[in-house]
């Protein structure tokens, strides 16, 4: 049949080499979609706009302190979120803040830097923080960014405390009287100045660190809540007076951080008041009891009538001492009393000696004084001076005796 309007075309099936295969679209066309039918990952290069790594961040914990026998603090701050490096915010923001608070807070005498404490830290476990001292101001920064941006990447939190420490520029040497706890008047006015700012700025001063130091916190002892000077294993209540003493020899620069250095001369003061507390004690104590009972016994079968009462002892044996404290601390609490009523310092040592060889010896002052000789000779074969000894045996009545006036 012959279609007169249409020309069918005619097709020369040779030159076509049919495969019969899954059609391909070249890359030029539509790349994202050849991809996906070929299942292949499109990898993308790295540009321009990608995220960086995250910035240094980290917290700044800064003290001041004074250093004038103890080391007290005047003030503190902490900053949070601190993108600057560590020397761009000292030089832009901190270096002048502790300029001005140094001259406010500490008035004359003139105080300069003594050294600067850095402490890095990360809060992720297992990092040791990083200690550094530096002489004055000169802090090596770059040390310190360098260990703050080698843990930038542990996704922690980074901190750095920084103490700064000051001192007096030249301590006053010639210092006259007791003026302002032994100073002169011009540096207890400056000292009672500095003392009022921190107590209006509620830091602490010189003399509270003092108290803290003292206050007893033991559960066995009767004075716990107040002050204590604790010494092997012994505890001596402070009164004010002393505390005084204590707030004096920290005040004037001396090293006060331990009850170990509580100085010797005040250490003989607490000592003695010990002995004359418990002086009171034994007072009060020999008040409540009743009195004694004197027992009379007569010797009979004498050529006269007359009784007599006879004595259990010999004439030569010295009266039966009646101690105002028990035998074993006698002869220690003896030795204080000798020593208050002497200046020498070899003298002192040698009492405070004597009294310690008769405790560890096993004499107590009933034996001593009842043989004075071999006391006596006892003490200097033990190292105490031979006057000392024998003033040692031959006072212990006296001592007695003072003991019972302040009695009655």
């Amino acid at each position: 049949m012959e279609n007169d309007g249409f020309a069918i075309p005619s097709f020369d099936y040779d030159d076509l080499d049919l495969d019969f295969s899954t059609p391909f679209v070249s890359q030029g066309e539509n790349p994202t979609y050849s991809s996906e039918l070929r299942g292949e990952r499109t990898i993308l290069e790295p540009s321009a706009s990608a995220p960086e790594p995250s910035r240094l961040s980290y917290t700044i914990s800064w003290k001041l302190h004074l250093r004038k026998g103890r080391l007290a603090k005047l003030t503190e701050d902490t900053v949070e979120d601190v993108v600057l490096s560590p020397e761009s915010y000292w030089n832009e923001v901190l270096e002048s803040e502790i300029a001005t608070l140094v001259k406010s807070r500490l008035p004359e005498p003139e105080y300069q830097p003594d050294e600067t404490l850095i402490v890095v830290s990360s809060s992720k476990r297992g990092e040791p923080p990083l200690h550094k001292r530096f002489d004055r101001l000169a802090v090596d920064w770059a040390v310190i960014e360098s260990k703050l941006n080698s843990w930038r990447r542990l996704g922690s939190n980074l901190k750095l405390a920084i103490s700064f420490i000051y001192k007096e520029s030249q301590p006053n040497s010639s210092r006259e009287g007791k003026a302002g706890r032994g100073a002169t008047k011009k540096h207890s006015a400056a000292l009672d100045r500095l003392v009022a700012q921190q107590e209006a700025s509620g830091t602490r001063a010189v003399w509270k660190d003092v108290y803290q130091l003292m206050e007893c916190y033991s559960a066995t002892c009767t004075n716990r809540g107040f002050s204590c000077w604790r010494n092997n294993e012994k505890h001596y209540k402070l009164d004010s007076d002393i505390m005084d003493k204590l707030v004096d020899f920290a005040e004037e620069g001396h090293q006060l951080d331990t009850h170990a250095d509580v100085p010797r001369e005040i250490r003989e003061v607490i000592l003695q008041r010990r002995d004359e507390e418990e002086i009171r004690r034994r007072r009060k104590r020999k008040a409540s009891e009743p009195l004694p009972v004197n027992v009379r016994v007569f010797c009979h079968g004498r050529p006269d009538d007359t009784s007599v009462e006879c004595s259990s002892e010999s004439e030569n044996q010295p009266a039966q001492l009646e101690l105002p404290v028990p035998e074993d601390e006698a002869p220690v609490l003896y030795s204080h009393w000798l020593i208050s009523r002497i200046t020498n310092r070899r003298w002192q040592e040698a009492s405070r000696l004597a009294g310690e060889v008769a405790v560890d010896r096993g004499y107590d002052l009933h034996w001593l004084f009842a043989h004075q000789k071999a006391g006596k000779e006892m003490l200097v074969q033990n190292g105490v001076l031979e006057g000392v000894a024998a003033r040692f045996v031959s006072w212990i009545s006296k001592w007695v005796d003072e003991a019972r006036i302040e009695e009655c």
